[in-house]
């Protein structure tokens, strides 16, 4: 699959450097998000295949992660990053609603753009999104954020991230575009991966998981649920499992929640837009025609 129709440029918003890959097109934007140390790369093959269909879409990369600048000492939220979604649309100078693409965690943040910008946001696709009915840490926001930084620095400090930089990328991630990896994307990951920022970055919103599903909940009590198509996409390896059948259970009661559609989509690993990006983009095709419909 050629991915000659994507083009890259950075804009600063929020005070830093945020990288996006982009496909010009006459659509209402579509906004790709990936979840936890995702970058653009994952998202490559379905922004191919919505550029060819003429829509208009970018993947950011949030900071640290991909070609985007890093943020030392910040720690990510779900009102940040809604801000930071939006503060990308406005520099791309896209006015339109736009659809946002939520995938893991990112759910999290989409969906706060939603309920915190609702007249910026045309529809909602959360790829196997994140869900906490009671989120709660055990261990204390003041004592995990320095313990995130540390164990990050310490293992980039004494090669540990070097040497399993390969192993973790195929441990988290499994999945395999359909065309498979060029060598030239398999140096840029390894390189990413290899990262001392990087590693931090993914290191600190890991530590801080349970303190943006809380963020959210609270969010979701004092505003009123997106007015927009809404899908819920779980990824199933078409294997049965009892912990699979219980995954499949909590997105379908995502979907209730938020008045959506839900659909599965198998046989796919996690990471749905590098296993499926010809069913992502067209679920993405599906709700730009519904909220043009809604106009």
């Amino acid at each position: 699959m050629s991915e000659s129709t994507v083009s890259h440029e950075t804009v600063t918003v929020l005070g830093s450097a945020v990288h996006v890959a982009r496909v010009h097109g006459r659509s209402a934007p579509v906004v790709l998000c990936g979840g936890l140390g995702s970058s653009w790369h994952d998202w490559v093959d379905v922004l191919t295949l919505l550029g060819e269909a003429g829509r208009t879409a970018f993947a950011l990369d949030r900071p640290g992660f991909g070609d985007s600048e890093p943020r030392r000492g910040e720690v990510p939220t779900v009102a940040g990053e809604a801000r930071r979604i939006v503060a990308v649309l406005d520099a791309l100078g896209l006015q339109e609603p736009a659809v946002l693409v939520g995938h893991s965690m990112a759910g999290f943040y989409v969906e706060g753009a939603a309920r915190l910008d609702p007249e910026r946001v045309g529809g909602l696709i959360l790829l196997d999104s994140s869900v906490e009915k009671s989120p709660g840490a055990l261990i204390p926001r003041r004592l995990r954020m320095p313990a995130a930084r540390i164990l990050a620095r310490a293992s980039s400090a004494v090669g540990l991230q070097t040497i399993g930089a390969d192993a973790v990328r195929h441990l988290v991630v499994r999945a395999v575009p359909p065309d498979g990896y060029p060598p030239e994307r398999i140096d840029e990951l390894r390189r990413l991966y290899r990262e001392p920022d990087y590693l931090e970055a993914a290191t600190v919103e890991y530590f801080v998981y349970a303190d943006l599903a809380v963020e959210l909940n609270r969010l979701r009590r004092r505003t009123p649920t997106p007015d927009v198509p809404v899908v819920v996409a779980a990824a199933h390896t078409s294997h049965p499992t009892p912990w699979g059948a219980r995954w499949i259970r909590k997105q379908q009661r995502l979907a209730s929640y938020l008045g959506g559609r839900f659909t599965v989509i198998a046989p796919s690993h996690h990471h749905v837009m590098i296993d499926q990006p010809v069913v992502v983009a067209q679920a993405i095709d599906e709700v730009l025609e519904e909220a043009r419909r809604r106009k």
